[in-house]
């Protein structure tokens, strides 16, 4: 209960001392979990992380220091966007099998409906933390780089086409991918024959990667494009990052700051088209990413 856990804060502004406890706290959470996982679980620490997990020393010893390096490049890469907003050693959970790692998040999902598998995942709720698969270790370098480019944009109320997008294009700076399922040209006819008026709606508001089906996919493609393009100037790209609100998918910061609204970038992709962020047709509620 991390809201029971604000009455024992010092009161102090002093950061030094408030990161002290919440590190001490979060300590105290992880080592109750490791009683509940087993003996075979361990928890150990470095510079700025905290790492429950059943591998063995070298192996957690090199997460940590991938996390740390990772931590130290993102800033590099998202100079002036990317911030470190809260006190406390950042958490990461490592699970054995996905029956660990699913049984976990469920509890951050809603009782009902249908959900994107995925690799891990950065959970802001409570004490914001990682949690990743060990059976999955070979995709856990990108993994930990997209995470943890969400961690370190969590200060900021952006849209989740913008989070996820960031997010994605930083994970591929410092983990480049593999080889691509689909060609470009077959991408792009999908985008053509998926997005249309009601649809795009749902990517400005988030809800698009909420869907079981290609939407999921394709939503982190034409995001990845979209900061790809409006990062180029990336001065500009910064200051509407740091403006960017979620209530309007991000638009009128967009105008004031690229100095185009979000439509010329699906234009560019999808060609002319309905493109504009409406919200008063969000009726299914906005997301901020982190997926």
């Amino acid at each position: 209960d991390w809201e029971a856990m604000d009455v024992h804060a010092p009161t102090t502004e002093d950061p030094r001392l408030l990161d002290e406890f919440w590190s001490v706290a979060a300590r105290a959470w992880l080592e109750a979990l490791q009683a509940q996982l087993g003996n075979h679980f361990t928890v150990r620490e470095s510079e700025r992380f905290q790492l429950l997990s059943a591998l063995d020393e070298r192996a957690a010893q090199a997460v940590l220091e991938y996390l740390e390096k990772s931590r130290k490049r993102i800033h590099r890469v998202l100079d002036g966007i990317a911030m470190e907003s809260e006190v406390g050693k950042v958490c990461a959970l490592i699970f054995e099998n996905q029956d660990q790692y699913y049984s976990y998040v469920s509890n951050y999902h809603p009782e009902e409906g249908e959900f994107s598998l995925s690799a891990g995942t950065f959970l802001q709720y409570g004490y914001g933390h990682f949690v990743f698969v060990q059976d999955q270790m070979s995709a856990i370098e990108p993994t930990i780089a997209h995470e943890l480019t969400h961690c370190l944009l969590q200060h900021l109320p952006i849209p989740a086409w913008l989070n996820e997008g960031i997010a994605v294009n930083t994970e591929h700076r410092l983990s480049p991918p593999g080889r691509p399922l689909y060609t470009p040209d077959e991408m792009h006819q999908k985008h053509l024959a998926f997005w249309n008026e009601t649809t795009i709606q749902e990517f400005w508001s988030g809800k698009s990667w909420r869907r079981p089906d290609e939407g999921n996919t394709l939503s982190y493609d034409l995001a990845v494009h979209f900061v790809a393009m409006s990062s180029r100037d990336f001065a500009a790209f910064s200051g509407f990052v740091n403006a960017a609100d979620w209530v309007d998918g991000g638009d009128a910061a967009a105008r004031t700051h690229p100095g185009y609204p979000l439509s010329n970038l699906a234009e560019a992709v999808l060609g002319e088209g309905p493109w504009t962020p409406d919200p008063e047709k969000w009726k299914h509620g906005k997301e901020r990413g982190q997926f």
